[in-house]
């Protein structure tokens, strides 16, 4: 029967994780549509009935990709996300705690978007649901965008006494994090300009202390 069937589907954890590797790799150059069934298996290295068998299809390994996304962002910004959230359910939070924890905030974003190697092989993936939402923009937006826009939105209504449903706030906070994602879209241009090699280190403060500085001049301009 096996050689009327073929051989069946890899098991293992380990193939589960292969697939999802080659499927961030695969999906952010080609698109979902672009990027077949049989491509992703052969770059991973299995046997096709290991895509249908672990995620139910080609949709399936799609979202799981977004899902692992999702689960190491929340384990990059946890520490950070989780003081700035319990700081904001703080009625008598100052806004030079406020701003203390902006810092904070944006000190971990460029860490994680700019410095963060693992990272590499996410972006494709991520600018493609951005600019064209699909199948993963739910699961990335709720899962990992709304949670990180929310807490530097809340700690801005801190600083400006205003709410946090306020449009300004929300595009205040949505620049403030475009000062750090153009480190990450813009990367190979940035590098080639300042020549450098990469954002680490010294580097990745120097991006760090910058971002400060704007964040400062935005507080100081509305005081």
């Amino acid at each position: 029967m096996r050689s009327v069937m073929g051989p069946l589907p890899e098991r293992g954890e380990a193939t589960r994780q292969r697939l999802i590797e080659v499927a961030l790799e695969v999906f952010g150059e080609f698109g979902f549509n672009g990027a077949s069934t049989r491509m992703l298996a052969d770059q991973a290295g299995v046997n096709l009935a290991a895509i249908p068998y672990h995620f139910q299809g080609k949709e399936g390994l799609y979202r799981a990709a977004a899902e692992h996304i999702v689960d190491r962002m929340k384990e990059f910004t946890a520490p950070t996300l989780g003081e700035i959230e319990q700081s904001l359910r703080n009625p008598q939070l100052s806004r030079s705690d406020a701003l203390h924890l902006l810092h904070r905030y944006t000190d971990m974003m460029a860490a994680i978007l700019v410095g963060s190697k693992e990272v590499d092989s996410h972006c494709a993936f991520v600018m493609r649901e951005h600019l064209q939402p699909g199948a993963a923009f739910d699961i990335l937006y709720k899962g990992m965008m709304r949670r990180i826009l929310d807490a530097c939105a809340g700690l801005l209504a801190v600083i400006f006494r205003q709410p946090q449903s306020d449009p300004i706030i929300n595009l205040r906070a949505s620049a403030i994090f475009g000062q750090i994602l153009i480190f990450r879209t813009s990367r190979n241009v940035m590098l080639r300009r300042l020549g450098w090699k990469d954002f680490s280190g010294d580097r990745l403060a120097l991006i760090q202390s910058i971002i400060w500085d704007h964040v400062d001049h935005i507080v100081a301009a509305k005081a």
